[in-house]
């Protein structure tokens, strides 16, 4: 086993390291978290900080994360391989996190929620408890994703968000609320209804305006715009890209 972990780190008994895991100053492993191979995590971070809401269930990171300075993840989640955070970033317990997850710096994830694989979360994203999200999804910088049609109560509705959606920038999706596989939500807005798969809704509150497929690039509008999986590959499995420019549109 090969470990970097600094002086001023302190890794508590019972922390389970896989090789090349690498821990920055002042950074604080809990006892029980269970880290994957070839992870780097930044100073000032406490991992697998212990919560009664955990159930004595241990913080499981997969391999290959990378964990920037002063980010919080709590006990009880299950991350998959290939976490990458920002700064500053919480996870809360009892989050089941797929694969290539990307948490931008001030990111939130409120815990007991479901995230699929290679989902991409921008700077001051939150996600709420109950969020379920599907795979290969992007949250633009400050969406929310609420939880509570009466505040403050113990009424949580999850938001549900299938796969390929695209929320821009500054979106409120309000408790209950879902959006179909492939759509888009304009920045700004908030969702209150349900949004069809392959629609775009904009506005407060959001309407459907027209399918997301009729959309063109700026820089050129003889390409589609949307599904983006046609036209956007960078961070992407080469085999999970071959599959989708094989498939129909």
């Amino acid at each position: 086993m090969t470990e970097a972990i600094h002086r001023t780190a302190l890794v508590e008994e019972g922390v389970i390291l896989g090789q090349d895991v690498t821990i920055g100053p002042y950074t604080i492993v809990h006892s029980g978290t269970e880290i994957g191979a070839r992870t780097t995590i930044g100073s000032h971070c406490e991992i697998g900080l212990p919560t009664a809401l955990a159930e004595g269930n241990p913080l499981r990171l997969g391999p290959g994360a990378t964990v920037r300075s002063h980010s919080v993840l709590y006990q009880g989640s299950v991350v998959g391989p290939k976490l990458t955070t920002g700064h500053h970033v919480t996870i809360r317990e009892k989050a089941e996190i797929g694969e290539g997850f990307q948490l931008g710096s001030r990111g939130d994830v409120q815990g007991h929620c479901i995230i699929g694989d290679y989902v991409r979360s921008h700077a001051d994203v939150h996600i709420g408890q109950l969020s379920k999200l599907g795979s290969y999804i992007w949250l633009f910088p400050n969406v929310l994703l609420t939880n509570d049609p009466d505040p403050p109560s113990e009424n949580l509705l999850g938001v549900t968000i299938e796969d390929f959606v695209v929320i821009a920038a500054n979106s409120i999706l309000m408790p209950g609320a879902i959006v179909g596989e492939g759509a888009v939500v304009a920045a700004g807005s908030q969702v209150h209804a349900d949004i069809p798969a392959g629609m775009v809704a904009r506005g407060q509150p959001a309407k459907v305006v027209c399918p997301a497929d009729i959309l063109r690039m700026h820089s050129d509008p003889a390409q589609r715009t949307y599904p983006w999986r046609k036209r956007f590959h960078r961070g992407y499995p080469q085999e999970i890209v071959e599959e989708w420019l094989k498939a129909p549109d």
